[in-house]
């Protein structure tokens, strides 16, 4: 086998983890009514749990980066889809016992072994992509989002057939397969750098500070549209839960081309254009979900901006972290960004739960686009690099 062939086989396994990886969280959206009405919870409580899943989620990075640094990124890979594979089984207690103790402890779970994967694969392809960094982060992205595509959809027929619990093991069962496949398959990295970041060190780096920042406000927004997108259509728009489930599933299937055109446009013209342009998609998918009195055009105007937009941003604001700091300090950097994306913006899932339980979810969903207005006007003052 050729040394690109070799490259190209390690990208498919890696987009195919990522795919695992994001679907283990698109789970519970579609589902989230059945798991509800099965464990006898309202959305403030649910939406708790999921805050504290999502925040160990991105916490967690601050170790998968040094760890990757440490001991592999391949085999840290490997151990994070085994783990966050077996604790899904966690799953089928709590459908038994119908106790949500036993549904978070599984969700934290899953959560925490789950949370080493990105910092580990960005930091693995920033260190061996030959050239075009950001075209390369934009197909891993297309590798995981064509995955979740269908997460939704396959998550709400097994759970709708088979019960909740059974879906989440079914996933389970496949992050554990391709964990073991994945320390088979071995491919060489460049070599580490003598000595490797702290998070301490990555603060001092100056223009990441305001991409800190930046990414917090696109963290708040994303996790609550991740969790209450379906439940906002069968709630207040009166779209059914099937249609609901295939709507996610559509706003993924944008994603996927988004991944690579971002990674494409990125190499071009820049991350700083990439992302003013994408962050104003974010804000008028928003607005016309809200605003448009035909509620199906708005929808659809919704997943096309908004798919488009949210996922063409991932791999310029990749790229671009990784060109502001130096080879040594990305595990550490490319942690910490997910923690503040992912952990911090998790923060977004209680407040749109406890907002919707008061005022309802078009209440919640006004407090998210105004965290995508934030990070608009943020990413006016984004650093300029591009790779050389």
């Amino acid at each position: 086998m050729t040394d690109q062939s070799k490259r190209n086989l390690h990208l498919i396994l890696l987009g195919a983890a990522h795919s695992l990886n994001h679907s283990l969280f698109v789970i519970t959206p579609p589902l989230l009514g059945l798991i509800m009405i099965s464990l006898d919870v309202s959305k403030t409580e649910i939406s708790l749990i999921s805050t504290v899943a999502s925040f160990l989620y991105g916490a967690g990075a601050l170790l998968g980066g040094p760890l990757g640094d440490k001991i592999g990124e391949e085999k840290t890979i490997s151990v994070c889809l085994v783990f966050s594979g077996l604790s899904t089984f966690v799953m089928l207690a709590a459908g038994i016992a119908k106790t949500i103790l036993m549904y978070a402890v599984g969700l934290i779970l899953m959560s925490i072994w789950a949370s080493l994967y990105h910092p580990s694969s960005n930091s693995l392809i920033s260190k061996t992509s030959e050239g075009k960094v950001s075209e390369t982060m934009g197909l891993h992205g297309v590798g995981g989002t064509l995955g979740v595509v269908l997460a939704p959809t396959i998550a709400f027929l097994i759970g709708s057939a088979y019960g909740w619990p059974i879906a989440f093991a079914a996933f389970g069962v496949l992050c554990v397969l391709l964990g073991l496949i994945l320390l088979r398959v071995p491919t060489k990295a460049r070599e580490k750098a003598t000595s490797g970041g702290t998070i301490f060190s990555a603060f001092k780096i100056r223009e990441l500070r305001i991409l800190l920042v930046f990414n917090v406000a696109v963290g708040l927004f994303m996790k609550g549209v991740e969790l209450f997108f379906p439940r906002f259509l069968t709630e207040n728009r009166m779209v059914d839960a099937g249609w609901a489930a295939g709507a996610l599933t559509l706003v993924l299937a944008v994603g996927v081309p988004a991944q690579w055109l971002g990674g494409k446009a990125t190499d071009k013209i820049g991350s700083r254009k990439v992302l003013i342009v994408t962050s104003t998609g974010v804000c008028v998918g928003l607005l016309s979900l809200l605003l448009l009195p035909i509620y199906m055009v708005g929808i659809a105007v919704f997943i096309v901006l908004y798919g488009l937009s949210f996922y063409a941003h991932q791999p310029a604001l990749n790229s671009l972290t990784g060109f502001c700091c130096p080879p040594n300090q990305r595990g550490a950097v490319y942690g910490i960004f997910f923690f503040t994306s992912f952990g911090i913006g998790s923060l977004s899932q209680i407040v749109s739960g406890y907002i919707g339980d008061l005022y309802g979810l078009d209440a919640a969903f006004y407090i998210l686009t105004a965290f995508a207005v934030t990070a608009l006007l943020l990413s006016f003052k984004l650093p300029k690099k591009r790779q050389e």
